[in-house]
């Protein structure tokens, strides 16, 4: 008798372990007929593709119109369709991608992977990536490894590469992988009233669309281990440094540590802020016109860095051609030139320096931008001139006047060569 119900108990904890979690309907829990519940149905009517990459099936929605793409990176719990609101909004002026990370992806490589592969398919260079939490960490990720194709970056309630957050989940990560499904939606349950929603002010929204959020254990695993992937980044490299970034937090947060919010913004000095106020961890969905007005005014801002790099490309072309046409739309012409010569300061006014140049073709110029640093409108710029047999250095001041850029001085020096 004993072995039987031994035998029924181990078969009951079998069954139990191997139930999996059930998604609830989110027009069965919120029964309010506003605009986002609208806007969701609506959304759900639209089609979604689907990619395979590297054996994994990836479901992304794209749509919108406008000349600029975003894409939206979805946080450990979520999906393609946490953004409807976004997309709702952003569709159409821009063309907007949204995917849902496939459950077998397990690090950060597999994901920028994928993420190429729908760029690819979509024909879609350049792009401002909006991450939160996780996808904030992934495009952090894609900034370091696509800088020449990130345009702008958004990192919204998210976190830097760290060790805080493998440290104080050590035992729980060591544990999870035994524990039945149930019992980890079941704690995941308890953190969502406990912890998450009243962050949010216990939004009826968000209360309704968090459980109908898929779930298993093995993407809950994966998707912790992406978050546990450690790289590093260099903020300070030019690539990277042009690159305009939003940070956007919650000062209650309760899945970001006030630590990793503040490691955050030292690692990206540059990067603006804008700090939400009690708004928990998922402002996009409980405060959606707020985080769309930032969202916004953030993409449409001209980026200082391109519009300096134009002068500094204009200047690259000119030198390449010998335009003094073009030469002189770059510079300020009562600007000055300076550099070394037997060991003193020789000064080169602009109108020799103009004679020099007019119609002195360069096509096998190499030019190179190395460094800029903006300051109100005020810029400092470094290049590099590679001629077939000598290499400058130019350390350029600009000046902003009239929505444009122009060089007001120009101090150069000749690199030594392995025959000098």
């Amino acid at each position: 008798m004993k072995t039987k119900v031994f035998l029924i108990i181990i078969i009951v904890l079998i069954i139990i372990y191997f139930i999996p979690v059930q998604s609830k309907n989110f027009f069965d829990l919120y029964h309010k007929k506003d605009s986002a519940a609208q806007s969701l149905s609506e959304f759900y009517k639209r089609p979604t593709k689907t990619l395979m990459i590297n054996g994994n099936e990836w479901k992304y929605y794209v749509g919108g119109k406008g000349n600029k793409t975003i894409l939206f990176i979805h946080g450990m719990g979520g999906a393609y369709d946490l953004w409807w609101q976004q997309i709702k909004e952003f569709e159409n002026d821009f063309k907007v991608i949204s995917y849902t990370l496939p459950e077998n992806v397990d690090n950060l490589n597999d994901a920028l992977e994928g993420i190429k592969a729908i760029l690819k398919k979509e024909n879609v260079d350049k792009f401002y990536a909006v991450g939160t939490s996780m996808g904030g960490y992934i495009t952090q990720y894609l900034v370091k490894n696509m800088p020449d194709r990130v345009e702008k970056a958004v990192f919204g309630n998210t976190f830097p590469p760290n060790d805080e957050i493998r440290k104080e989940n050590k035992v729980k990560a060591q544990i999870i992988p035994y524990l039945p499904e149930m019992l980890i939606g079941y704690f995941g349950n308890k953190s969502l009233q406990n912890k998450i929603l009243p962050a949010a002010q216990n939004d009826s929204l968000l209360a309704a669309f968090l459980p109908t959020l898929p779930f298993s254990k093995k993407q809950f695993i994966n998707r912790y281990r992406v978050v546990i992937d450690f790289f590093t980044i260099n903020p300070s490299v030019y690539q990277i440094k042009r690159i305009p970034k939003l940070i956007m937090e919650s000062d209650n947060d309760p899945l970001i540590s006030p630590n990793l919010r503040k490691e955050l913004k030292a690692l990206y000095p540059d990067a603006q802020v804008y700090t939400f106020h009690k708004a928990g961890h998922f402002p996009y969905i409980n405060r959606a016109d707020e985080y769309n007005r930032v969202l916004r005014k953030f993409l449409e801002s001209p980026n200082p860095y391109q519009q300096v790099e134009k002068t500094l490309n204009n200047y690259f072309e000119a030198r390449k051609k010998g335009n003094l046409n073009l030469m002189k739309k770059v510079f300020y012409e009562p600007s000055l030139l300076f550099t070394t010569e037997n060991d003193t300061i020789k000064t080169i006014g602009i109108n020799q320096y103009f004679q020099m140049i007019d119609g002195n073709k360069n096509p096998n110029l190499k030019t190179r931008i190395l460094n800029v640093s903006i300051q109100n409108n005020m810029a400092f710029a470094k290049t590099l001139f590679e001629y077939h047999e000598n290499s400058y250095l130019d350390f350029l001041n600009l000046i902003k006047a009239q929505n444009n850029w122009k060089i007001v001085n120009k101090n150069f020096t000749k690199l030594k060569s392995q025959n000098d």
